[in-house]
C-alpha cells in the first residue's frame, strides 16, 4: 500500500473516532496537499476547497511558530481555533507534515486532541518513510520509482524542527 493510501486510511480511522469531524486534511508545511478527506459543509456552506485550506494551513502555521518561539514554548505542536460553527485544529505531524483538522461546534474538544495527536503522530511517520523512500512503518517497502526532493531543497521552506532550531541559532 502507497503512503498517500496509508494516510487516507489513517485519516478514515480519525474519522470513525471522532464523528464530528467536518474534514481532515495532511498537507506539507509549505501547503501541498498530501491527502484529504472533507465533506459538504453544514448548512448552506461548500466545502472547502483542499488547495486553499493547506495554503492557510501553512500561512497560520507559520504566524503560530513564530508566536510560539517568541513565547519561548518550545517547539511547535498544535494550534486551534474556535470560531461560531466549529473548529479548526492544526497539528505538527513530524517534521515535515501537518494535520488540519474541521470540526462541528459540539464537539468534544479533548476527544479531538486525544484521537488528532494520535493521528498526526502516524500521519508524521509515513510522511517521514515516504520522504527518505523507505518502507513505511508496518507496511510493504514503497514500490521504486524517482525519489521525491526532501523538504528545504530548491527553496522550499525547511521542516519545523530545522526552521526551530535555525531561530535559535541566527
Amino acid at each position: 500500500m502507497s503512503a498517500e493510501a496509508e494516510v487516507r486510511e489513517e485519516l478514515g480511522r480519525l474519522r470513525t473516532h471522532v464523528p464530528q469531524l467536518a474534514g481532515a486534511l495532511v498537507a506539507t508545511v509549505d501547503g501541498l496537499v498530501l491527502a484529504e478527506d472533507t465533506a459538504p459543509s453544514a448548512g448552506d456552506a461548500p466545502p472547502p476547497e483542499p488547495e486553499s485550506l493547506a495554503a492557510l494551513t501553512a500561512a497560520a502555521l507559520s504566524v503560530a511558530f513564530q508566536m510560539n518561539e517568541a513565547a519561548g514554548r518550545g517547539a511547535f505542536r498544535e494550534l486551534l481555533i474556535h470560531g461560531e460553527r466549529g473548529y479548526v485544529a492544526t497539528y505538527a505531524a513530524g517534521t515535515s507534515a501537518v494535520l488540519t483538522l474541521l470540526a462541528d461546534d459540539r464537539l468534544n474538544v479533548g476527544r479531538l486532541h486525544l484521537e488528532g495527536r494520535r493521528c498526526a503522530a502516524r500521519v508524521g511517520e509515513l510522511a517521514a518513510h515516504a520522504l527518505a523512500d523507505g518502507p513505511p512503518p508496518g507496511g510493504p517497502a514503497r514500490a521504486a520509482g524517482p525519489r521525491p526532493a526532501a523538504p528545504g531543497r530548491n527553496g522550499a521552506r525547511p521542516p519545523l524542527e530545522r526552521r526551530r532550531r535555525n531561530l535559535q541559532n541566527p
